[in-house]
């Protein structure tokens, strides 16, 4: 792999025009070299810079003759680092649940960015890395295998993991439309709300999470201030079944008119959902991602139309 680019191979690997790599580098935004013949490079470790900075991501690295090992363990890893990690689904969900519960938060980046490369978005880490990891702990702490603070703690590693790749993504324009969510009262759930924060962020979305145990009555107030295209709620543990729905139902019908509700969660089985009053239902963060691109399709600026 070659250590410094032209700013034509930067813009096709970061999908811009070369005239803006090249502006970008005079204003000091890309720090170069240059060649003894006056021509702009750009080393990796700046362009590495520059990303993190502006929180932009390679669309094409190829590009630049990097592949997801490399943008994985980064500029200057040794072969036998990158091997240290299995590149097989099972075998990466195997390793990841004993990171997670030895609390070993490197090991658990490097799989969680290992995988995200590998598929190129959220949905599947989201579906079949961190839920899969996470239902296999629950079973075994139902079975007294693992301690609680063992599953608190993998938790609070994912989150933190789950805002790094966050700042990966590219800011949303300004005229994107908005979804809001957050969790309700005694649900202290944070990792699928996150979740279902970047799902939307990754499809194109603003958007705004007001985090987790806010009781309805604020979480309709956010909603009328800001007045989201789509409100998410995240429904992981339901303390009061009956005061839940009544309480719910409230929220739901006081929305602003037009503003979509999506629900997801473990703790709306088949009891609990038909009591609901709801827009839309997603089991998985892919079904999610489905929802946002297909509701954000819908609010695009017809033909003929301003």
């Amino acid at each position: 792999m070659i250590d410094s680019f032209t700013p034509k191979q930067v813009a096709v690997a970061l999908q811009v025009s070369e005239s803006s790599v090249k502006r970008w580098c005079d204003q000091g935004a890309i720090r170069t070299d240059r060649t003894l013949g006056g021509h702009r490079r750009i080393p990796l470790p700046f362009l590495m810079e520059f990303l993190e900075a502006t929180n932009r991501r390679l669309v094409d690295p190829s590009a630049i003759g990097l592949d997801p090992t490399d943008l994985v363990f980064g500029h200057g890893s040794s072969m036998r680092q990158k091997q240290s990690l299995v590149t097989e689904e099972p075998a990466m969900l195997t390793q990841f649940e004993k990171a997670l519960l030895a609390g070993d938060e490197s090991t658990c980046r490097k799989i969680v960015s290992n995988w995200f490369a590998m598929h190129g978005g959220i949905t599947s880490l989201a579906d079949n890395l961190l839920s899969a990891a996470f239902k296999s702990i629950g079973d075994r702490w139902q079975c007294g295998t693992v301690e609680i603070y063992q599953e608190r703690r993998g938790c609070e590693i994912c989150c933190q993991l789950i805002h790094e790749l966050r700042r990966l993504l590219p800011e949303p324009p300004g005229n994107a439309p908005l979804a809001m969510g957050g969790t309700a009262s005694g649900d202290q759930y944070q990792l699928p709300n996150q979740l279902a924060e970047i799902v939307f962020r990754e499809n194109g979305w603003r958007t705004i999470s007001l985090g987790t145990n806010i009781p309805f009555a604020s979480l309709l107030s956010a909603a009328r201030k800001h007045m989201p295209k789509v409100f998410w709620l995240s429904v992981s543990h339901i303390e009061n079944i009956e005061q839940f729905v009544v309480d719910y139902n409230h929220f739901a019908k006081n929305l602003p008119k037009g503003v979509m509700l999506v629900l997801g969660g473990q703790a709306l089985n088949e009891q609990v959902r038909p009591s609901l009053s709801y827009s839309a239902h997603c089991d998985s963060m892919l079904q999610l991602a489905n929802l946002a691109r297909s509701a954000r399709g819908s609010l695009q600026p017809k033909a003929g139309h301003i």
